[in-house]
């Protein structure tokens, strides 16, 4: 990389983040989470992915999980990639052993489309609490003896210890505990989704709001709820051999019927109660591939948190370019990140030619083009507004911006319908598995249940 300009400040980037961000480390005690931030870390993680088992097994604890999320979420491998790789542990005649995996990473897809098309909104209540109570009902204020891991039951308290801890939850451990988080203590759901943010390494306001939602009910028909029994039947007898609560004071040894009737009013929405999205806002969202933009001499490159990767492809575009990463200080205080993410992201920069800022990530673009006489900026795409923002404030100064995508996980030849995950899969599967797009499979109907003998007269 051409050494920057003398306008310029001297980079960041072989400063530790424990002294760039000493407040923040100073209260987390926690600065290393559960994987190692860069690209060969994450190439690591690929070559051992076992996504024919993964299909059998990936509901219980033990299950063989990816762990491959936090370098999704930061762009340092892009879904193709890892869909491409899934691929290669199946035979060309049978791509249903992999079928789970490659759908599970859809869901992906489709949150950050989710996401780009609804933008701040992904903040908001899609729909009412079904629950028959009114939003109003749940506190704004997160409860301190979930965060610290002292509400007394074994199984909350070892989740928030491991996330606090390690930066990482399985999926099932999220659901279970989002639905304590807004049923049991009856918290709104963004306090979680915040909480969630903070420390998960691959936390973001897509995939984590919308699960977040579709626990809460604003996003589904009814709210998600767990039992013990359920429990025991994916993590076995780990959190309640040791809880003092086992025997007497369990809150969730209960039927389901039962433990609707004691925290919910009903099941549908409470009068006068509306969410905040509009169905018909997803119902044919359009697409097409994004354009390949042309190579223009004296372009500065901006690499982002959303594509932290050597293989990002303004990079590949411009590889003796100058270019930039900015700390967003912004960002980092509203979302009060964590230390252990803000290390993971370090080592994520570590591994790129780029020269590191911090402050207004627009100001300091703006600057470091100037300091190189540029008046290109080629970055890739975010579906977050604020990568809309900072865009228009590129834009305004001057600067032309490039926008250079990465492979497309699934292409449709219609109007994408992300009203509901399944009706998106149906028009991009096809695509999904490598083959050329197809119309959209239609919807199977329900099977009639029959009459039992019992039932009939």
């Amino acid at each position: 990389m051409p050494k920057s300009p003398a306008s310029l400040p001297t980079s960041l980037r072989d400063v530790p983040p424990a002294k760039l961000f000493p407040d923040v480390f100073a209260r987390d005690p926690q600065h290393q989470g559960f994987a190692r931030g860069g690209r060969d870390a994450a190439l690591q993680a690929l070559a051992v992915i076992d996504p024919v088992t993964y299909g059998r097994d990936r509901s219980q604890l033990d299950g063989h999980v990816s762990r491959l999320s936090p370098y999704l979420r930061h762009g340092v491998l892009t879904l193709a990639e890892v869909r491409d790789a899934a691929l290669t542990h199946a035979p060309d005649t049978a791509p249903s052993r992999v079928w789970k995996y490659v759908n599970e990473l859809s869901w992906r897809d489709y949150s950050v489309r989710v996401y780009a098309e609804v933008g701040d909104l992904i903040w908001q209540d899609f729909e009412p609490y079904k629950t028959g109570l009114p939003a109003s009902d749940y506190s704004r204020e997160f409860p301190v003896d979930i965060a610290n891991g002292t509400t007394g039951a074994v199984c909350i308290d070892s989740w928030s210890q491991d996330l606090r801890e390690t930066g990482y939850l399985h999926n099932h451990i999220r659901m279970w505990l989002a639905s304590y988080v807004v049923h049991h203590r009856r918290v709104w759901w963004q306090g979680g989704a915040s909480w969630f943010i903070t420390h998960l390494l691959d936390g973001d306001p897509s995939s984590n709001n919308l699960g977040w939602q579709w626990v809460a009910s604003t996003w589904r028909s009814y709210p998600y709820l767990w039992n013990r029994g359920n429990l025991i039947k994916y993590a076995g007898d780990r959190y309640c051999a040791a809880c003092p609560l086992a025997d007497a004071g369990c809150p969730f040894d209960a039927t389901y019927a039962a433990l609707s009737e004691r925290l919910f009013e009903g099941k549908e929405a409470a009068p006068s109660e509306s969410g905040q999205l509009d169905p018909a806002r997803l119902k044919a969202v359009p697409w097409e591939p994004p354009p390949t933009p042309k190579t223009i001499s004296g372009a500065v490159v901006w690499v982002h948190g959303d594509r932290l990767s050597p293989t990002n492809e303004a990079l590949a575009a411009y590889p003796e370019g100058p270019a930039v990463f900015v700390w967003d200080d912004q960002l980092l205080e509203d979302w009060t990140i964590s230390a252990k993410r803000q290390t993971f992201i370090h080592e994520c920069v570590e591994a790129l030619p780029v020269h590191v800022l911090r402050g207004d990530v627009a100001a300091e673009v703006i600057r470091f083009a100037q300091a190189h006489g540029a008046d290109t900026v080629a970055t890739t795409p975010s579906p977050s507004p604020r990568f809309g923002a900072i865009v228009t404030a590129l834009e305004a100064a001057g600067l032309t911006v490039q926008l250079w995508a990465e492979p497309v996980f699934g292409e449709s030849l219609t109007p994408l319908d992300l009203r509901v995950h399944g009706d998106y899969w149906r028009q991009i599967s096809a695509s999904a598995f490598g083959k050329d797009p197809a119309p959209p499979k239609p919807k199977r109907p329900r099977a009639k249940k029959a009459k039992s003998a019992k039932g009939e007269k």
